[in-house]
């Protein structure tokens, strides 16, 4: 019987290899001469300890799979997926790690489970061996009860542009070990030893911080080239230098405090707080709901060069609620050229958009040719 299938191109058969188990890629190399080596040239790792009886089992294989791969060809993506429970298995997930950032690949992405549960939850000190050809790292862990990562390196990242962390910590001075840093995503994370975390980086320009971490009340962002900041669901006290910064992106609850040392290149903004947060706010403590509005209105006293504002119903009516705060103000917007009213993000029979004399006046006045949008349901989220 023909083998047709090992007549196919390499390009086709490592396509075929790339939608089965990597353990499984490995033993096609039985079928036949032709497919010996096949599975050394693929484009992308994926390995997950689900797929192994022990973590040692894992060890051995990568290892096994680092003598035996073709390291002279690129490797697109390392995708690993580590479970360790006990402490004594601790020294062989940190050798997996090692391992993974040997291969010569521009994208590494690791989730890490550290722990059996609730029970002696410890910090976990992961050492990242450092890279000269890495550009992109992902590196998180599930949030559920399970021991903290705290991420260190010695070695710096000369190529990574990328770096994507979620719900793990590292010690101030780690995001320095990666000085040609472009992109930066963290999700409910913090810098070791301290209520106060840092960004500090002259060369990022693409930041999205997501959650506050619980040990976490302040995030100090210093970022001189920094051009869009997106900030989703953080109730923290925010302070942002970044004098470049051309978009701003806030979706959530409103920030206890917001300061700024000016955006003078901001052209683009969104403002879209939590309904639920601003009403309950309103509902239990005027005073509290004032502190908001007064978080708000300082913020938009630092949009002078803002051409597209989109601001959220709720924002329009607590600004409604306290109009003597804005009263005496003159509007800050002296370039606007568009004004976007989203809807109530949990109101969903909301028919109509009021804007009261004063907070039009306070938001449009300065801009008489800007035009007024009342931004349909169905489009709510899609703008940015």
């Amino acid at each position: 019987m023909d083998d047709r299938l090992s007549g196919l191109s390499d390009d086709l058969l490592l396509k075929i290899l790339s939608f089965v188990r990597l353990k499984d890629a490995v033993r096609s190399s039985v079928l036949s001469p032709r497919w010996r080596y096949l599975w050394t040239s693929l484009p992308t790792l994926t390995l997950s300890i689900r797929h192994f009886k022990t973590i040692h089992n894992l060890s051995n294989f990568v290892t096994h799979l680092l003598s035996l791969r073709n390291n002279q060809l690129p490797l697109s993506s390392f995708d690993l997926f580590l479970r360790v429970k006990h402490d004594h298995h601790f020294v062989v997930g940190q050798r997996i790690i090692n391992h993974a950032f040997s291969f010569n690949v521009d994208h590494v992405n690791i989730s890490c489970l550290y722990g059996t549960g609730y029970d002696d939850l410890k910090p976990r000190l992961v050492s990242l061996p450092g890279s000269q050809t890495l550009k992109r790292l992902t590196l998180s862990r599930p949030p559920c009860p399970c021991d903290e990562i705290v991420l260190t390196s010695a070695q710096e990242f000369s190529s990574l542009t990328t770096l994507h962390l979620r719900f793990v910590s590292f010690y101030d001075g780690f995001l320095s070990m990666c000085p040609n840093l472009e992109n930066l995503t963290l999700l409910a994370c913090k810098v070791t030893g301290s209520d106060v975390s840092t960004i500090c980086h002259p060369r990022l320009s693409n930041l999205t911080l997501e959650k506050r971490d619980a040990g976490t009340r302040t995030i100090n962002v210093v970022t001189p080239q920094l051009k869009n900041l997106i900030v989703l669901n953080y109730n923290g006290v925010l302070r942002v230098s970044a004098p470049e910064l051309a978009s701003l992106l806030v979706r959530g609850p409103c920030p206890l405090e917001f300061s700024t040392d000016g955006f003078p290149c901001l052209e683009k903004a969104l403002l879209d707080f939590d309904s639920v947060h601003l009403s309950s706010a309103y509902d239990n403590s005027r005073n509290l709901s004032n502190s908001y509005a007064s978080t708000i209105i300082s913020l938009l006293q630092e949009f002078h060069c803002v051409k597209l504002l989109s601001l959220s119903m709720e924002i329009i009516e607590l600004l409604n609620s306290y109009v003597e705060l804005i009263s005496h103000q003159p509007s800050p917007l002296a370039n606007l050229e568009t004004l976007r009213l989203l809807p109530k993000s949990y109101d969903l029979w909301q028919t109509r958009f009021f804007v009261s004399t004063e907070v039009k006046s306070y938001l449009l006045s300065r801009s008489p040719k800007a035009t007024l949008t009342e931004v349909p349901r169905e489009e709510r989220n899609a703008v940015i």
